[in-house]
């Protein structure tokens, strides 16, 4: 049996879940978050669980995104990192403003306002309105922030994303001695259709009891056992213009860089690995396949 028929396989598992999104809740630590909020006309009143209703995803609406091109060559092709953290971006050299490399278009970038909400996860959809439904007081006494850093090349055809990862913050909005760090993972992939970017991550932290998958049968389990995370946005256009570019650093000793600054609309579903056992039954299914094969050759 080739080996490689076999992992195969295990990588289509493991990346099927992709194709559609499961269903998620999240298990905060007491119901105060929802005892204390303030109750939306037509809204529910607060229960005494501590569970979300159940979503298929999260959204994010104006998250501030900023690119950071190597331009040593001449070209704004080759490597590229996008980051949202305030010291990456000191470190770059990246200003408050700037002429475009058109020579006349102004260019302004910010340092993200993660109070204003521009870190923000803001919805669980379709949990929307928020103030309408059982979130257990998501975005009135808790939301949640992301930190990430993603390493890519940009190509002709438009970025491919190699590696990098994020961090999900729980912030209460009353009490940051609860503030945490409840998910991080890592970049794995990518793909880019027209102005479409979808990126693929492993969870490699999820807080026990916090965030919650259904594995497709209709049973939850914590992601703290493992999980998978799509990012679908659009980035338009693919490959940054020229009075998009802010020249940085030309002479300085982590330059020259061009930087471009926007905002970006998406949604993160969830998926979680199947379990060992199925991978096992999978690759002696395919073992006795190939010896059956063999048999009947001789």
């Amino acid at each position: 049996m080739n080996k490689n028929i076999i992992a195969l396989a295990v990588s289509a598992i493991l990346l099927s879940g992709n194709v559609s999104a499961n269903n998620m809740y999240i298990n905060l630590p007491n119901n105060t978050y929802d005892a204390t909020r303030s109750i939306s006309s037509g809204g529910i009143p607060f229960d005494a669980n501590t569970q979300t209703a159940v979503f298929t995803e999260f959204g994010y609406s104006q998250l501030l995104a900023t690119s950071i091109y190597d331009y040593s060559d001449g070209s704004v092709l080759g490597s590229f990192f996008d980051t949202n953290i305030p010291a990456e971006l000191t470190a770059a050299g990246v200003p408050a403003s700037g002429t475009a490399i058109d020579g006349s278009t102004p260019v302004s970038i910010v340092t993200p306002n993660c109070p204003a909400g521009q870190c923000d996860l803001d919805a669980l959809s379709p949990l929307v309105p928020p103030l309408g439904t059982d979130n257990e007081g998501f975005l009135q006494t808790w939301d949640l922030q992301v930190a990430y850093h993603f390493d890519g090349t940009l190509t002709a055809g438009g970025p491919i994303y190699t590696g990098g990862t994020f961090e999900v913050f729980f912030n209460d909005l009353n009490n940051n001695a609860n503030d945490r760090s409840v998910i991080r993972g890592t970049l794995v992939s990518s793909t880019l259709n027209a102005a479409n970017l979808d990126l693929f991550f492993n969870i490699t932290y999820s807080e026990l009891g916090f965030l919650f998958l259904d594995d497709g049968t209709g049973n939850y389990r914590d992601a703290n056992q493992g999980g998978t995370l799509h990012l679908d946005t659009n980035v338009n256009p693919p490959i940054p213009t020229a009075d998009q570019l802010l020249l940085v650093n030309p002479d300085g000793p982590v330059g020259p860089n061009l930087i471009r600054q926007t905002t970006l609309d998406g949604s993160v579903t969830g998926t979680t690995v199947p379990e060992p056992s199925s991978i096992a039954l999978l690759g002696l299914g395919l073992i006795g396949f190939s010896w059956l094969s063999r048999r009947k050759k001789v």
